[in-house]
């Protein structure tokens, strides 16, 4: 009888954390086949919701024992960044660098793959990371818990990341990775049910519709701007998507509350 770690739906959640996550997976242990992100797009939203859990959740017990809320904030953003090895802000640092310096496509690209960064990439990093910890310091003095908002934010970026990647064509300067994060209907119908679902739990359902809203026009700037830039999207404008839009879902959901 199959083990049932060796299901394809144990295999896709471990495949989709080695891609979003520092947690090291012992991957022949979960199938023999090379990971498969396109058959695993479902799971990209859970990714989300175990790294706000876990970062998140430091932070709520760090709030239990009387430490303040804003240094908890900043505990559990830092754990975040640490677990998910700074996957989605490299990608906005790479972003801000590359359409901060303008010019043709082959220049923005070689630019956005520069180990190097630059002035517009720190800044954006910066102020980007210093956002978003205020904004979980607003959401946990409104009375949320730190782990819910987070768990919603990152999945929210993760969401976003399939939307753009089914409305905007790959960029020729895209790696091979970006044309694995696109699954069948199927699966990003499950992926966006994974993500917006469990929010109706935590938010009301204006919040969430305002969140999402304004959520997707931050995404379709991302897009039409690296699709004017570089022909589509990358990797790092996807990544840069996630980070945006998670920011930009958490906001919404303050300024609705």
């Amino acid at each position: 009888m199959r083990r049932f770690y060796r299901h394809k739906i144990i295999a896709d959640f471990f495949a989709v954390l080695m891609q979003f996550t520092r947690i090291k997976i012992y991957w022949p242990y979960f199938s023999d086949e090379p990971p498969d992100l396109k058959r695993a797009s479902w799971a990209f939203p859970l990714a989300g919701w175990l790294l706000g859990f876990v970062s998140g959740g430091i932070g709520q017990i760090l709030i239990f024992l009387d430490l303040p809320a804003l240094l908890s904030c900043t505990i559990a953003t830092a754990l975040c960044v640490y677990l998910s090895g700074a996957y989605h802000e490299d990608g906005l640092a790479d972003m801000a660098d590359g359409f901060g310096a303008g010019g043709n496509g082959e220049r923005i690209s070689s630019i956005i793959h520069d180990s190097r960064l630059g002035t517009y990439g720190v800044s954006a990093l910066c102020l980007a990371i210093i956002i978003r910890i205020l904004v979980l310091y607003s959401l946990v003095e409104e009375g949320f818990s730190l782990f819910l908002v987070m768990g919603a934010g990152l999945a929210a970026g993760k969401g976003f990341i399939m939307i753009n990647r089914r409305i905007f064509p790959v960029s020729e300067f895209a790696g091979p990775e970006t044309v694995s994060f696109l699954g069948n209907d199927a699966r990003q119908l499950f992926c966006l049910l994974i993500w917006v679902f469990p929010c109706f739990l935590i938010f009301s359902l204006s919040q969430i519709v305002i969140a999402i809203f304004l959520s997707f026009i931050v995404a379709l700037w991302c897009g039409f701007r690296s699709k004017f830039y570089l022909g589509g999207i990358s990797g790092d404008i996807l990544g840069a998507t996630a980070f945006l839009t998670e920011l930009c879902f958490l906001l919404a959901v303050l300024l609705m509350t």
